[in-house]
């Protein structure tokens, strides 16, 4: 277990630490709104800790096989887990859909499917800039979900104009990913 490893798995815990805490913040119309604070600046912390395990592993030259299915997918549980999170705050749904959060859902198991096989066959099948130009995208755009139903309204441009950013990316770069291991796919 090295370190970039180590922050991954760190983020999984913030990740289930941020779930908690919206569950607390208790039903979806009059949500208590420090939960919902303290789970937005945990969802920051795991959102950014999530560029620096990739950039120690690629500078210290500790990339894994590990690395490169459990960083992904814990970014998707992270951004999949709050987005499902988010539906049952009103104030979420007036700029999300419930169709939308299945798309995002679909799309990301279909890649981690794709990737696993990917992987299981020795061929590496990391995140590529696409791939993470959407990352940062869903989590600009989920981060800003969570001020709106924490009390904050400064952030809605970001929230309503990001899921449909967000829809967009996440479809455009499952095809990417699916075009890019269509060779692999066929084999299989």
């Amino acid at each position: 277990m090295n370190l970039p490893n180590t922050i991954t798995l760190a983020r999984l815990l913030l990740t289930a630490a941020c779930f908690v805490l919206l569950e607390l913040a208790g039903p979806g119309t009059e949500p208590s709104s420090a939960p919902v604070w303290a789970a937005f600046w945990i969802f920051v912390v795991a959102a950014v800790s999530d560029f620096f395990d990739g950039w120690l592993a690629r500078r210290n030259g500790q990339v894994t096989a590990f690395g490169r299915v459990a960083d992904p997918f814990v970014d998707k549980i992270l951004i999949c887990g709050v987005l499902t999170c988010l539906l049952r705050f009103p104030i979420a749904t007036e700029h999300m859909s419930t169709w939308m959060v299945v798309v995002i859902l679909g799309r990301e198991f279909l890649v981690t499917a794709v990737r696993g096989l990917a992987e299981s066959e020795g061929v590496e099948f990391g995140a590529d800039g696409l791939g993470k130009v959407k990352m940062v995208v869903q989590c600009c755009t989920a981060g800003a979900l969570l001020t709106l139903v924490a009390g904050s309204t400064f952030w809605t441009p970001v929230a309503a104009y990001g899921i449909w950013a967000t829809l967009v990316l996440t479809v455009w770069s499952g095809v990417h990913y699916v075009w890019k291991a269509r060779g692999l796919l066929r084999a299989s």
